[in-house]
């Protein structure tokens, strides 16, 4: 099991408090959409920051942001690095995480998005804990295979059904190395979703699960689908354009039978 948190500010100065946190974060998360942020960006996150304030702000960040994780991540791993090893914002961060997966009952009842974000943040981490410390990685295991069953539980709505299928897409080749039985049950639960006439499931759902359970014949490997496959993922974004029917045009009208237009 991990170390315990520590009480010690990662370099001495002065405190950010939440609120400046909190301003950090959505800084942080702008510049990523533009592209892979600079190591020296958060700098100020961990010359001023505790391990529990700031696995805190952390936390309620990447609830209620969908594409904060990866944020997330660079952090606790850039922090880890520059503490050589020390395990503290980690520990603190992934005591937050496996909370959240005891109580993921009560977290889907009080907000379907919270739950779907915090699924997010077991995947988006997994992969720092795993070059962290591999024993401590195995605590994702379990929590990774039953949440993204249960995103397909007790009347999913058309996210929980979105993010459960691109969750698996993105990390099908992890998830078989890790247990191939298990992801094979997830494969038959998609295609049973997937064949029904539920509300949730729409045209956008089915190409996802159709890539899905392609990536899974092809043993997850993109590049081993064939190209005629593969346009069929991309729904059409415009009609296809009528053709112009001139005045007096009868080459493509019928008249009576169709062996003569005489």
């Amino acid at each position: 099991m991990p170390p315990s948190c520590s009480r010690k500010s990662f370099i001495a100065g002065a405190a950010m408090d939440d609120e400046q946190l909190r301003t950090l974060f959505a800084s942080l998360t702008e510049l990523a959409q533009q592209g892979p942020i600079p190591v020296q960006a958060y700098s100020m996150v961990v010359r001023n920051t505790s391990p529990e304030s700031l696995a805190e702000q952390l936390h309620q960040r990447w609830l209620a942001d969908s594409k904060f994780s990866p944020i997330a991540a660079d952090i606790i791993l850039h922090i880890y690095n520059l503490d050589r090893g020390d395990f503290g914002l980690a520990s603190c961060c992934l005591a937050l995480l496996l909370n959240d997966y005891r109580n993921r009952l009560a977290v889907r009842s009080s907000s379907r998005l919270m739950f779907r974000n915090s699924v997010r943040a077991l995947f988006g981490l997994y992969p720092i804990y795993l070059k962290m410390d591999e024993c401590v990685s195995k605590c994702f295991v379990k929590p990774m295979f039953n949440c993204l069953d249960m995103l397909l539980d007790n009347n999913p709505d058309r996210e929980d059904t979105k993010t459960m299928g691109m969750l698996l897409a993105e990390n099908g080749k992890t998830l078989h190395h890790l247990n191939q039985y298990l992801v094979d049950q997830l494969i038959l639960k998609v295609r049973e979703h997937m064949c029904s006439d539920e509300d949730h499931i729409n045209m956008e759902i089915r190409r996802i699960f159709l890539h899905l359970l392609d990536l899974w014949a092809f043993g997850w490997n993109e590049l081993a689908i064939p190209d005629c496959l593969i346009a069929d993922y991309v729904a059409p974004t415009t009609p296809k354009a009528l053709p112009v029917v001139r005045k007096d045009d009868i080459q493509k009208q019928e008249f009576g039978s169709k062996e003569s237009i005489v």
